[in-house]
């Protein structure tokens, strides 16, 4: 972690105000606030009666869920990145040395 000093900032999520601090910026830590508010609102629309607590897991577990599908996908595009920087690396090499085989019959 870094060794900034952290920002205290003051949010609302489902119109219960909290004290929170964090070594990000202010504005990003109002954007997470708000993401985890809007996507609780949206929960609680679908489940009216449903208690807060209920309505904090499912909506950990569904921006979990979110994160994990995320990180699959970014090593998947990070391994296919790979795979074209080799074969790219190899083809680069195939050509130099036809272009050694061309000179040396110059």
């Amino acid at each position: 972690m870094s060794q900034e000093p952290k920002t205290p900032v003051r949010i609302t999520i489902l119109d219960a105000e909290y004290a929170i601090t964090g070594y990000e910026d202010e504005e990003y830590l109002r954007q997470v606030a708000d993401t985890v508010d809007r996507r609780m609102r949206q929960l609680l629309a679908t489940q009216k009666d449903a208690p807060a607590l209920k309505v904090a897991i499912l909506t950990a577990l569904n921006l979990a869920d979110e994160l994990m599908r995320t990180r699959r996908q970014l090593e998947q595009y990070q391994a296919e990145a790979s795979d074209f920087s080799r074969q790219i690396a190899q083809r680069a090499r195939r050509l130099a040395q036809r272009c050694a085989q061309v000179q040396s019959k110059l």
